[in-house]
Formats: C-alpha cells, structure tokens, sequence
C-alpha cells in the first residue's frame, strides 16, 4: 500500500477546506459554497525550545504517523506546536493560527501523542483532555452496498468468549445485521512496544453477504505502539474494509470501527496506519464485541 493514499489526500484537502480565510469560494460537504483562500496556509508560531521531553516522545511513540501530517502545512505546524506547548497548548495554537478545525492528519497524531506521552515531563496531557473525532468522511463515492459475499453470517463460535488480545476476534454491529470474524495469530513483542499480529483470515459483512477471506496477499494488520490504534485491511476482490481498533489508554475502553469502501487492493508493500480505500460506502460502523 502507498505511503499517501488518495483516500488520505482527499480527507487532508478537506480538512484544509475548513481552515478560516476568506477569498474565493468553495464546495462545502452539503453541496454549498464556504469562502476559502487559495493562498497557501503560513504557520506564524514563533519558533520555542520543546516541552521537556515531548518532541522526543512524539518521535518515538507516534512517529508512524508524522509522514501523514507532513503533507498538509497547517498539520505540520500544529505538530509544531505540540513539541513546544505538549497537548494542554493545543486549542490556543488552534486559535493563533486561525484554524476552525484541526487537520484530519493531526486528529490521529494528537490522540496518539496524548495517550502515549501524557505525563508532564513529556506532553503534559491534561486530566480533562477529550479525544478529538476521529472519524473519517466517508464522502459516499461508490455505488452499491457494502456486502461482497454470499455467506449466511460469520460462524461465530458461540462458546467462545470475547478476548480482547486473543487470536480470534468476533464482532458485529449493536443490531447483529453486520458481522465480522477475525483470526489472527501472535508474532511476539514489536518494535513499538506492541504485538505484532499477522491476519490469517476474516469473515466480514452483512448478514447473507458475508465474505470469506483466506488469501494471505488479501488480508494485513497494522500494529500500532501500544496496540492503541490498530487497523486490519481487508480485500474481497469488490470491497474493501478497513477495521480501526482503538483503546483509550492502558486499560481504557475498547471501540471498533469499520469502513467499507468499493475499491483498493492490497499491494503488500506496506500495512496502513489509516484506512486506505477508496470511493467510501459507509462508515463508521460501530461494532460490539459478540458474547456468546
């Protein structure tokens, strides 16, 4: 999978939409017109020595993601930010810097470095610090359903019960109308103090269009510090999915989401940190851990 997906171009393009200006007109998400500058975006922060040891934590920690930022200046700028102020600095760089949104590639960076780096030598997160959305604008692009299959359900194993870290992961939606099965095996401890997982198969969508995936080259699990964000890709031959799995912290709660889009094999050069479909179909869904 390529580094920058257009996917991913796309929603930064959007996000960079929602920056104030004024000037000439653009597209809004209702088909509307919101008054954008074409001029491109300039950060105006005086430069600062980092916070503690922030700067050294967001490259450690969350350094997966800093390619994704660097392709939006206004993202780069909040990274910026970051290093000097560490996250409690975060909405007045918003408000320095005139943006009425953050970036789409900072929501990730900003909910990583302060999960991995929240202690006040480092990033200093504040107690009452509340995760940004971050959900992606699926923008309806394709056409069809999400279903790719043609199995009844995902042949649960009804006694089995859900284990968070396990090998074998059952989920579906809160009304059982989706469902998706996942068999993963162990690799051992990784490099970003995490467990690498390889997907060995999948069995994923709605009830009666259930597909089953088997293909080593179809399926891949990124493995993200701390196993806080992880994503499993799917490819069917006519959908793609990408599962986000997040946890709020060691400890935290647990949320799955899935994307289904109508286009993007898997090219196996890379594993994705981010969903990397293209034309969206619908997501986020939210899906549950099924207990037997």
């Amino acid at each position: 999978m390529s580094a920058l997906h257009p996917l991913w171009l796309v929603a930064v393009a959007f996000a960079a939409a929602s920056c104030h200006r004024s000037g000439s007109a653009g597209s809004d998400a209702t088909g509307g017109t919101d008054p954008v500058d074409p001029s491109p975006f300039e950060c105006t922060l005086e430069p600062g020595p980092p916070l503690g040891d922030c700067s050294e934590c967001v490259d450690e920690k969350c350094s997966d993601l800093l390619p994704y930022c660097e392709a939006d200046a206004a993202c780069a700028c909040l990274v910026d930010c970051v290093r000097q102020n560490g996250i409690v600095g975060v909405n007045d760089c918003l408000v320095e810097l005139d943006l009425v949104a953050r970036p789409v590639g900072f929501v990730q960076l900003e909910e990583c470095v302060a999960v991995a780096c929240p202690d006040s030598d480092e990033c200093a997160t504040p107690a009452d610090w509340v995760p940004p959305s971050s959900e992606f604008e699926c923008d309806g692009a394709g056409s069809g359903g999400i279903g790719s299959g043609s199995g009844a359900d995902c042949g649960f194993d009804p006694t089995l019960p859900f284990q968070a870290d396990g090998e074998v992961l059952q989920l579906e939606s809160p009304d059982g109308q989706v469902c998706v099965r996942l068999v993963r095996r162990n690799e051992g401890v990784g490099s970003l103090a995490n467990t690498e997982w390889t997907l060995l198969e999948a069995q994923i969508g709605p009830l009666g269009e259930v597909a089953d995936v088997t293909i080593a080259s179809d399926l891949c699990w990124y493995a993200s510090h701390h196993n806080f964000r992880d994503w499993a890709h799917i490819w069917t031959g006519t959908r793609h999915y990408d599962l986000v799995l997040l946890q709020d912290g060691h400890g935290g709660a647990l949320r799955y989401h899935l994307y289904a889009f109508e286009e993007g094999p898997l090219d196996g050069a890379s594993c994705a940190p981010t969903a990397d479909g293209t034309r969206c179909l619908d997501g986020p869904i939210v899906l549950v851990a099924h207990e037997p």
